[in-house]
């Protein structure tokens, strides 16, 4: 046995949290302060009484229709009030929610309602995806209005939600979260961060990132608000700024690549920021520390979002610490044999506490693979999850994060396995075979697919079959083509290092063939040229005026960062929409000649219709 020195700095503090199921609490508290707002979204508001109210009648057309404990059910919903409803009133009905994001990728939907075993729906845009993802069997509820609040029949050990997250087989994992899980990480959370009743918290993530629990339970267990984000101020940095402003969220969870959009001079009202999801860099830190309270924040989902995090200053250097375990956890860096490992040597973090989620969905060997028994802690079932990250401890106790002992890799804030990847693109007709590298690009890390045979599908093709099956950070930015995929002389095996530099070459010739192309246009057309050169810029390769910007690779951090770029060159009103509804080269071009001077056409508010979806 190690000596328990050596793993006690790693240790989180103990600290009580309240017995009872997401559903009670909230319903307790807004008994307690029902006049108080608890969601917020521009003029749209439920006070707690409102809220819990309409909770209860979701939560009695779901009773109406056999939903009790453990009951899992679909919640689609756009970005409005009316999510948070859903959410509660599946909750209330004794239920736990698995999320499905209304555009999301058809085919992996119909996989995530049937591996859930899911034959109800709740939300504005379920009938719409039952439709369209053609789920036979599944009936949509549709509450009749608030309701008395019944008995939530739910225990604390009964899973609050399933959340999917990538696999390496190319079949999505559900992870089962408890209510004991939530309620135990929302009391820590809210210590380390100091949050209370007065919080009102950025609700910016989507209900299936596990973030959303950081946004929606932590203000409502608390009697805070949840400034609700919808799609438009969610997708845009100005939009999003307005919204922060306006809405005066002091407290919230966002991604590096996000944040690294705003200003903090626009947002003096927030004064802690919780940064998570990647790695955050020491010069976001060095911005953005200064004045406020600023926390790292590391978890899988299956250790129930976040389980490490700690407050850097403004003076962290690279590889930025991740900080230190969250109240009731343990960590530990251990070796192959997981015997752990002295301060300053690499291991494989492993996280020990009452966060940990019950395990997989119906995936018993993965569950006792990833969640092993706990040798240091000394109590009878205890559980360790091996997250498959490296980290040190650095010499003033906190871990450091240094990479990944598999191929999973973060993109936008989200973990995908890019197993995955590769087994849906090779279903794709005439594919052979694919390997999917993870390559740092111009607007961040990219996915590069290499295809065989060299006849394989152009990329509409490809792209149209992977967009029903892949989420959007899980499609590849590039996809290049072979007679072969290149193979070791030494091992026989796939060469990965040569796949690497091809994906390197491939975004690198892009980008050069780009700066020349750019100098003509911009010559003879100054507005062309500029789009063209941030385009290029952005996404690696120049664009001819019929390109379109989500088959070049373009995504969602892609636009947001393209549209504040032509907004400060061009000084012109231009938004996501305009890329959105433009998509090529020549469409935003036009929409931009016809935009309004940038200080003559302020920002709308609410929420727009959603954006045409993009060509199959």
């Amino acid at each position: 046995m190690t000596d328990i020195l050596s793993i006690s700095a790693v240790a989180g503090p103990q600290l009580p949290w309240p017995d009872g199921t997401l559903a009670d609490l909230i319903a307790a508290r807004a008994a307690r302060c029902p006049d108080a707002v608890a969601v917020r979204q521009w003029d749209d508001r439920l006070t707690y009484r409102e809220l819990v109210g309409r909770a209860a009648g979701v939560a009695a057309a779901l009773r109406a229709h056999g939903v009790g404990r453990q009951t899992r059910v679909g919640v689609c919903g756009r970005r409005r009030p009316r999510l948070v409803v859903d959410v509660l009133g599946v909750l209330l009905a004794g239920g736990c929610y698995v999320p499905l994001e209304p555009d999301g990728p058809r085919e992996r939907q119909r996989e995530i309602v049937a591996d859930a075993g899911v034959s109800l729906l709740v939300g504005d845009a379920a009938a719409e995806l039952a439709e369209l993802a053609d789920l036979p069997g599944v009936e949509v509820v549709e509450s009749a209005g608030p309701a008395p609040l019944a008995p939530c029949p739910a225990r604390p050990g009964d899973p609050a939600y399933v959340l999917f997250t990538s696999g390496s087989t190319g079949r999505p994992k559900g992870v089962l979260t408890t209510h004991r899980n939530v309620v135990e990480f929302v009391t820590g959370c809210a210590t380390i961060s100091g949050a209370d009743a007065g919080v009102r918290s950025l609700g910016i993530a989507s209900l299936g990132f596990d973030a959303a629990t950081m946004d929606l339970f932590l203000p409502l267990l608390l009697g805070g608000a949840v400034q609700l984000l919808g799609a438009d101020d969610r997708a845009d940095p100005a939009r999003l700024a307005r919204f922060i402003a306006a809405h005066e969220v002091n407290w919230g969870f966002i991604t590096p690549t996000v944040l690294s959009m705003l200003d903090p001079a626009d947002v003096p009202g927030w004064r802690t920021v919780l940064c998570g999801g990647e790695a955050v860099p020491a010069e976001l830190a060095a911005r953005w520390a200064p004045g406020r309270r600023f926390l790292n924040g590391y978890g899988p989902t299956e250790t129930t979002v976040l389980a490490v995090t700690g407050e850097l200053s403004g003076a962290e250097t690279d590889p930025v610490p991740i900080g230190l375990p969250l109240p009731n956890h343990r960590a530990y860096a251990v070796d192959a044999e997981l015997r752990v490992m002295p301060p300053g040597e690499t291991g494989e973090l492993l996280i020990g506490g009452p966060g940990l989620a019950d395990g997989y969905l119906d995936r018993p060997g993965l569950t006792a693979d990833r969640f092993v028994p706990d040798p240091f802690s000394g109590l009878p079932g205890e559980r360790l999850y091996r997250t498959g990250d490296l980290v040190r401890q650095a010499a003033d106790g906190r871990i450091v994060y240094l990479g990944r002992t598999d191929r999973q890799v973060k993109i936008r804030g989200q973990r995908i396995e890019l197993g995955e990847v590769e087994a849906v693109l090779a279903g794709a007709p005439g594919v052979d075979r694919v390997a999917v590298e993870a390559v740092p690009g111009p607007a961040g890390t990219e996915l590069v697919a290499v295809l065989t045979p060299a006849g394989a599908p152009g990329d509409e093709t490809i792209r149209a079959y992977a967009r029903t099956r892949l989420t959007a950070a899980m499609l590849p930015a590039r996809l290049l083509r072979r007679d072969d995929l290149p193979v070791s002389p030494v091992t026989g095996k796939l060469d990965r290092p040569a796949l690497r530099a091809l994906a390197v070459a491939a975004l690198t010739a892009g980008a050069t063939a780009g700066s020349t192309a750019d100098e003509t246009v911009g010559a003879a057309d100054p507005v062309t040229g500029t789009v063209t050169r941030i385009w290029t810029r952005l996404l690696g390769a120049t664009p001819g005026p019929d390109t379109d910007f989500l088959a070049a690779g373009g995504n969602s951090i892609a636009a947001m960062r393209l549209v504040a770029a032509l907004r400060a060159e061009l000084g012109r009103h231009v938004e996501i929409r305009d890329v959105l509804a433009g998509r090529t080269l020549g469409g935003l071009v036009a929409r931009l000649r016809a935009a309004a001077p940038a200080d003559t056409e302020p920002l709308t508010t609410g929420n727009p219709p959603p954006p045409a979806p993009p060509p199959k």
